[in-house]
């Protein structure tokens, strides 16, 4: 992972300049086209037909290449983003989540919002070179236009804010009821059966429709808040331009100016208006893509790998679970027992280890070669036990009936590879499924495996199975944690696990 986000860093510091030269190129476009048009209706006023309206297409025509060219470039520079974060999702789905973040599609959102970044830097550095304009202002317009217009510009700015918070907390309460209703219903569907038997179907409706009505109230809070925010900045920018026409069109009178300079003040505070209203309304988005980035670069970072003669070594690593630190180094064929009492925080050890959860302090290291994991709560797919047990690969049917066979699994069910496993292995026991789970780290020639107190779901014989053949690969290591009965019957290394 570290070449890719390099790669992102120096990639996203390239679009970063080249948003903020459009957006400034962008700005000097329309304070220098506000000029010219007012060039333009000077000449149509005073019958200079001709001049004035060959001025205005070229006015016209600049302005719509210039929009075009920074809509364009900001969807190109989007994709760019886009397609290098979505490189980098898979590396997420090595450690695993919780339901209501996967429900929530957090990383695929995440990279949409962060997709917005070169768009929004752009408007920022149009709005700040826009400011310029308050020199052309004072020059056209003179100094009580100025201060109008720096006045209202300084009012707007807490009010942006303002608003921008307060939608983007509406939209963080929205997203976490939509999650919670998304959830929920999953939770409750999977449990109809249950609360059929027991007459509770209704239970769950009423819930789940209570939870979707205050998902609807949310959403036109949401609305709301958004018109509230539009509004504040279309009244400020339009008194603004009004009380600026409004001193152009007295000093007109008093003919203290000319017509040229008073429709290029009323034009210039429209344009400079323009640029900054379109980058303060976007408060919330740049708030979202900036959340966005920290959530990506936390998510999609794993722990550094090594080539070595190590497959893990951990130095003063704390768990989330327990703040005792462990100091580990397992090497090919080391056998490393985990104890502790149920709660204590071994499966937080280890899936910390596999770079399943990250650390508190202290850091992993692991090699590169596959690790298995097994556990009571391990899952297998929808599809043929061929597929479950090639994952992908190559294998010969009879390499995999022999490590079946080897294993204890025999019988109809285990000698056609092509049998269809219902989803997460329904219809097999634990027992049975920890087994299959274990034949697939084997196939797939696992440098290391992890086992996550399997001991108690398997029956003597089972483990007696198990035992022999971790036995005869003598080149594998194995982590095994347990409360009080080992797989094993010989370990090098023991840790134990307090709470």
């Amino acid at each position: 992972m570290v070449a890719p986000a390099l790669s992102m860093t120096s990639t996203r510091a390239r679009i970063r300049v080249l948003a903020r030269l459009l957006g400034a190129a962008s700005a000097i476009v329309g304070l220098v086209a506000a000029t010219l048009l007012a060039v333009a209706l000077t000449d149509l006023a005073q019958r200079r037909l001709a001049a004035g309206l060959w001025l205005l297409a070229v006015i016209v025509a600049v302005r719509w290449s210039s929009s075009t060219l920074a809509g364009l470039w900001g969807e190109h520079a989007g994709d760019v983003i886009r397609d290098q974060w979505r490189r980098a999702l898979p590396t997420h789905f090595t450690r695993p989540r919780s339901e209501r973040e996967r429900g929530r599609g957090d990383l695929a959102l995440a990279i949409e919002r962060v997709a917005d970044e070169p768009t929004l830097d752009l408007l920022a550095a149009s709005a700040g070179v826009a400011l310029l304009g308050l020199g052309v202002l004072w020059w056209a317009g003179g100094w009580l236009s100025l201060a109008i217009t720096i006045g209202l510009l300084a009012l707007a700015v807490p009010l942006y804010q303002r608003a921008g918070r307060r939608s983007e907390a509406v939209s963080h309460e929205y997203v976490e009821r939509r999650a919670l209703l998304a959830s929920r219903q999953l939770e409750l569907l999977h449990h109809t059966p249950e609360l059929r038997a027991l007459g509770a179907v209704g239970f769950g409706a009423d819930e789940i429709a209570a939870i979707s009505d205050s998902e609807h109230l949310v959403a036109l809070r949401a609305i709301r808040v958004a018109l509230e925010s539009s509004l504040v900045t279309e009244f400020l920018s339009g008194v603004s331009i009004g009380l600026v026409a409004m001193v152009a069109g007295f000093a007109l009178l008093g003919a203290r100016t000319t017509l040229t300079h008073a429709l290029i003040a009323v034009l210039v505070t429209s344009e400079l208006f323009l640029h900054v209203r379109r980058y303060g309304v976007e408060f919330h988005r740049r708030e979202n893509a900036t959340a966005s980035l920290n959530l990506l670069a936390t998510s999609l970072t794993t722990a550094s790998r090594f080539v070595g003669d190590a497959l893990i070594v951990a130095t003063d690593l704390v768990t989330q679970a327990s703040p005792a630190s462990v100091n580990l180094r397992v090497q090919f064929g080391d056998r490393v027992l985990v104890t502790g009492p149920s709660g204590s925080g071994k499966t937080t050890l280890l899936q910390t280890l596999v770079d399943w959860r990250s650390p508190v302090r202290g850091e992993v290291r692991r090699t590169s070669s596959a690790i298995g994991y097994v556990s009571a709560e391990s899952a297998l797919v929808s599809g043929t036990l061929r597929e479950n047990l090639m994952v992908g690969g190559e294998l010969d049917d009879d390499v995999m009936r022999v490590c079946l066979g080897s294993l204890g699994l025999v019988g109809t069910r285990f000698g056609n590879l092509d049998t269809v496993l219902l989803a997460d292995g329904r219809g097999f026991s634990t027992g049975e499924r920890v087994r299959l789970v274990l034949a697939r780290a084997l196939l797939a020639d696992a440098a290391l495996l992890v086992l996550d107190d399997v001991a108690g779901v398997l029956d003597e014989v089972a483990r007696g199975r198990v035992r022999d053949v971790l036995e005869q690969r003598r080149d594998v290591a194995v982590i095994e944690a347990t409360v009080d009965r080992p797989l094993l019957n010989s370990f090098g290394q023991h840790v134990v696990v307090a709470t």
